[in-house]
């Protein structure tokens, strides 16, 4: 009887596997033309969000995660997808519809804005039957667990595009692509959806550094990851280090022993500044751009640049840099996703001989502990002027790296009318508190829910789930360059 019970349940478990929107069957599907496909682009700081959000509609059985790559596991740095039948509507395709979502991340947030402005073919992620097997479960439960790897991409116009900040942004010098030619962003129906908390980040040798030098931990001791002794930054230091005016040198002594003494770090006066940062054209870059050194804001040129461009004739140059090193001067990382910059800060300066540092922003909805996975990514976000990028320090304003983040579409070439109440859907919907409390843990902490898409004062909010994540500040209306305030 006991064989019989374990067969049964075998053939359970096969069965639900079996619902599961495998690539054989999205093969089939879009061979039948039941298939439903949406293309989005940009924002790597959005992909746990917008990944989140679809599973929340997607029947659970058939749910599958697939990572851009080769192998049992796929890095998923510039192409995630997501498929699964759905369980609800969702705009004018109904339960039980299969939908494949790609999402691509490469090249950040410009990336949702001028291709999609100006109707530009991108590559995106193919999925389809070329794609392997990870040996991950299927159907997926994680948004960050892929069940499948596949290699291919090819040009196809994204149905839509998300951006950190508002796309007039990323028609500013600093933060346009070479050859630093603007588009006309109106023909874009763009709208904010969320509001996006940045924080930065470090890697581990330099957390613990910072926590002894604040007298978080014992001389000596190990790295401490209770919230209460998380170490600090303050705006200046960060400014300088990512705007490439601290350096590793015994004669200018204007580096990491501005924030580690030589008590901490006998050698710190020879320690490289690793930068990792992301490419021109990130959102999560333009936004630290306009946070700390008030560039791509007013007409002027700004007289501080971050380190790896420079801002003249060709606004676009991306100067040579020394190798990522424990000793020497500056160096810095221009990756494509946040992906890259969590590999530059956790992988490649963490793993370097010695005691190397680096520094790096990144929006907080990634994680350098994804729960239930074990893994820890070897950085760790700190404080800035004391106080922690955490989701209800930054909803009352207390931590005010905080920008509004944006999705657009092109009113002329977005054609499929059911993509478009789709993506409706998505846009009104998706940012609100009662989305965000059911997306995956790790995303929570990374978002708010605007303030437009609750009722009343703040003050009187009596919901938990709407206290949770309604953000009382904001910004003018796709203006990341006015003041955070406190409007409700």
């Amino acid at each position: 009887m006991k064989v019989r019970y374990i067969a049964l349940a075998a053939l359970a478990a096969a069965a639900g596997s079996a619902h599961a929107l495998t690539p054989a069957q999205i093969d089939a599907a879009r061979t039948a033309g039941t298939l439903k496909e949406v293309y989005v682009a940009g924002a790597s700081a959005q992909r746990l969000f917008l990944g989140a959000w679809f599973q929340q509609q997607c029947k659970p059985t058939t749910f599958d995660v697939f990572f851009n790559g080769t192998g049992p596991a796929p890095v998923g740095t510039s192409h995630r997808a997501y498929s699964c039948e759905l369980k609800k509507t969702v705009g004018n395709w109904p339960t039980g519809t299969k939908v494949l979502f790609v999402k691509r991340d490469a090249g950040g947030s410009t990336q949702g804005v001028n291709p999609i402005a100006s109707g530009t073919a991108q590559d995106q992620m193919v999925v389809d039957g070329t794609c392997t097997a990870t040996g991950n479960p299927t159907p997926a439960t994680d948004i960050l667990v892929p069940s499948f790897a596949c290699a291919g991409v090819a040009p196809r116009l994204a149905d839509a595009g998300v951006s950190d900040v508002e796309p007039a942004l990323f028609q500013k010098p600093v933060n346009l692509l070479a050859p630093n030619v603007a588009v006309d962003t109106k023909s874009l129906d763009s709208k904010a959806f969320n509001q996006t908390i940045m924080g930065v980040a470090v890697n581990k040798k330099l957390y613990r550094a910072l926590q002894e030098a604040q007298g978080k931990i014992p001389a000596g001791g190990a790295l401490d990851d209770d919230p209460a002794k998380q170490p600090t930054l303050d705006r200046a230091f960060v400014a300088s280090a990512m705007s490439g005016l601290a350096s590793g040198s015994t004669a200018a002594k204007l580096g990491w022993n501005l924030v580690v003494p030589t008590s901490v770090d006998a050698g710190v006066l020879s320690k490289q500044v690793n930068v990792c940062r992301r490419n021109i054209g990130s959102g999560t870059q333009a936004s630290f751009n306009v946070e700390f050194l008030n560039a791509g804001c007013g007409t002027g040129t700004a007289v501080h640049t971050p380190v790896g461009q420079t801002v003249g004739a060709n606004n676009s140059t991306v100067l040579a840099s020394p190798a990522l090193a424990e000793n020497g001067t500056l160096a810095w990382n221009l990756g494509s996703g946040a992906g890259n910059v969590e590999t530059c800060l956790g992988t490649t300066v963490e793993n370097l001989g010695g005691t190397a540092y680096a520094i790096g922003v990144l929006s907080r909805e990634n994680t350098p502990l994804p729960t239930g996975t074990g893994v820890d990514k070897g950085y760790r976000f700190v404080k800035l002027d004391n106080q922690s990028p955490a989701r209800d320090n930054a909803k009352v304003g207390n931590y005010t790296f905080v920008y509004a983040a944006t999705m657009q579409w092109n009113k002329t070439t977005l054609t499929d009318l059911d993509v478009k109440q789709f993506l409706i859907n998505l846009r009104a919907n998706g940012g609100k508190a009662t989305s965000l409390n059911i997306a995956d843990v790790d995303t929570q902490q990374g978002v708010l829910a605007l303030p437009s898409t609750y009722a009343g004062a703040y003050e009187d909010l009596t919901d938990p789930v709407t206290l949770k994540f309604a953000s009382r500040m904001d910004r003018n209306t796709a203006a990341s360059c006015s003041p955070i305030r406190i409007v409700k």
